[in-house]
């Protein structure tokens, strides 16, 4: 594996363990998963529902990546968890949110698929 590729996914792994770190200090239950071959990083319970959950990270809200409509309509309850780790910030959406929205619905078939988070869709979610 090159170095670039690598020293990319150490990012998105060590983002995903402040989000943990994060959930736990709210109060939520937190399972993060061994290994992450169906799209689930962790289950997240909170007041004795749990679900599973997804998480993307980077420097901006435009592209997030690896949102395909296979990860997305496997289960429509999954949370996707969106961190910016610029503005340190994180906006949450359901499987089912996403398709109800006609841009995200056209983006996650893209070959290289991804959701963008325009200031309307930030003020909505």
């Amino acid at each position: 594996m090159k170095a670039g590729i690598k020293n990319k996914l150490a990012i998105g792994k060590r983002n995903e363990f402040a989000i943990w770190g994060y959930l736990i200090g709210e109060g939520f239950d937190v399972f993060p998963s061994l290994v992450d071959d169906k799209g689930i990083d962790g289950i997240v319970g909170h007041e004795g529902r749990y679900f599973e959950v997804q998480i993307k990270s980077g420097e901006s809200w435009n592209s997030q990546r690896g949102l395909s409509r296979a990860a997305v309509s496997v289960n429509l309850d999954r949370i996707f968890l969106i961190y910016n780790t610029v503005e340190d910030e994180l906006r949450y959406f359901t499987g089912r949110q996403i398709l109800a929205e006609a841009e995200w619905r056209k983006s996650i078939d893209y070959t290289i698929s991804q959701i963008g988070l325009p200031k309307r869709m930030l003020e909505k979610y």
